[in-house]
């Protein structure tokens, strides 16, 4: 994830748009990382002019506590869901 508006109003973007840029806006904003608990983050975008939430999304993931799992005792683990 990138986000950022640092420079927006230095320059105007150039005309080729590039496949992985989704949206571009003219205003500065920052992002803010909600932890909620051990299994659930929360990205949020807002602009500074208005600090209403123009994107937001969710990331859950199944926690296991891999520091209680004694050898062989929990169930194989990723990160990557």
């Amino acid at each position: 994830m990138v986000a950022g508006g640092g420079g927006c109003h230095l320059s105007d973007y150039t005309t080729a748009i590039p496949k992985w840029s989704i949206y571009r806006d003219h205003d500065f904003g920052f992002t803010k990382l909600t932890a909620f608990n051990h299994s659930t983050l929360l990205f949020e975008y807002k602009k500074s002019s208005d600090g209403k939430v123009y994107d937001s999304f969710t990331i859950h993931r199944d926690y296991r506590d891999v520091l209680r799992c004694v050898h062989d005792s929990c169930f194989p683990t990723t990160l990557a869901t």
